[in-house]
């Protein structure tokens, strides 16, 4: 039986609730349910005050029908019958009210703040410069990204060999491009490196130094899943005559990639979101971007614009890494059943 179903109102579960109280509570009968819910619809209808500044008795009115909605919604919660998606639904249900309510008669200047922070002929205005803006956002961090993960697989690799000299060279790259600031970095690749005769432009620059940053922490990531593979089957895979190289490729590596994939999800989006650094060293990303048409423009719409656009980006991502590990512990679970 799944969750869900042990939270329906299946005959049983409704025997037991009337063998405790002798009869199914009135409060917990779908009619009642049902009427009370017609009751605050009638309610908001005809007894809610029209929109604007309420008086005394008008925001009476407005905080009664407000908690008896919490009453009906404190009857969803205390049933046990109900399923979670229902109170869940409900839940969202009154925090929805309560917006709609302060939208309606709050002295909020609604019209002001969308002018001033959601205005779209503004951002059809910026609309250009934040499309270059945001093509060399996903440069850098699909650039940036791909070093990364090849440098700190290969630092990951060479460190699980166990060499002490060798380890110490890895132990301290990792420890000072995990300490170093990545605008420090960038500043620095670009600025100083030149006096050395190494001239590098700044999409170059700004790429290396979110490279040498990310994979400082994408060696570690490696190292935990390499870490993560029970010994005994690296000494089944020696015993069968494979060397280390042959060891970490055939039998470390598969099981690892597993294991580091959410965490590097993870990782990625850190990355990505530190690509707004690169403005530092006269990168337009979509950030700065955004900020020199707020400037321009003289409305912050364009920033708030590439603020939702971050969300629309990087949530899906990082709730897809947390999809990712919760299936990894499914699958290592059944596995160990």
């Amino acid at each position: 039986m799944t969750q869900e179903n042990e939270h329906m109102p299946t005959p049983s579960r409704l025997a037991d609730v009337k063998a405790k109280v002798g009869h199914i509570p009135l409060v917990r009968k779908k009619q009642f349910i049902y009427s009370y819910l017609a009751f605050l619809a009638v309610y908001g209808i005809f007894m809610l005050p029209p929109k604007g500044s309420p008086s005394a008795i008008e925001l009476l009115l407005v905080v009664v029908y407000y908690a008896l909605a919490l009453v009906w919604a404190a009857i969803i919660f205390s049933d046990e019958l109900k399923s979670d998606k229902i109170k869940t639904v409900v839940a969202i249900g009154l925090l929805a009210l309560l917006g709609w309510l302060y939208y309606q008669y709050s002295t909020a200047r609604w019209s002001e703040m969308t002018f001033l922070f959601f205005n779209g002929d503004v951002i059809r205005k910026a609309w250009p410069y934040l499309v270059r803006g945001f093509w060399t956002t996903l440069f850098l961090a699909i650039a940036a990204a791909i070093i990364s993960t090849i440098l700190g697989l290969l630092l990951a690799v060479f460190r699980s060999f166990n060499n002490p000299v060798l380890n110490f060279f890895i132990i301290l790259y990792v420890d000072v491009f995990r300490a170093i600031p990545i605008i420090v970095l960038m500043m620095v690749i670009y600025y100083a490196l030149p006096f050395m005769n190494i001239r590098l432009s700044a999409i170059i620059s700004g790429i290396i130094a979110l490279g040498l940053n990310s994979s400082a922490y994408v060696s570690e990531i490696f190292r935990a899943g390499f870490l993560s593979i029970k010994k005994g089957q690296i000494e089944a895979a020696h015993a069968l005559g494979l060397n280390s190289i042959q060891t970490m490729r055939l039998v470390i590596l598969p099981q690892a990639f597993r294991v580091v994939i959410p965490p590097l999800v993870g990782n990625y989006v850190a990355s990505a979101k530190d690509t707004a650094l690169a403005s530092s060293i006269s990168i337009i990303e979509l950030l700065k971007a955004a900020l020199a048409q707020k400037a321009l423009l003289a409305n912050p719409s364009p920033l708030i614009f590439v603020t939702i656009l971050y969300i629309v980006m990087f949530v899906p991502l990082t709730r897809y890494s947390g999809y990712l590990e919760r299936k990894m512990q499914s699958s290592k679970r059944q596995i160990n059943v």
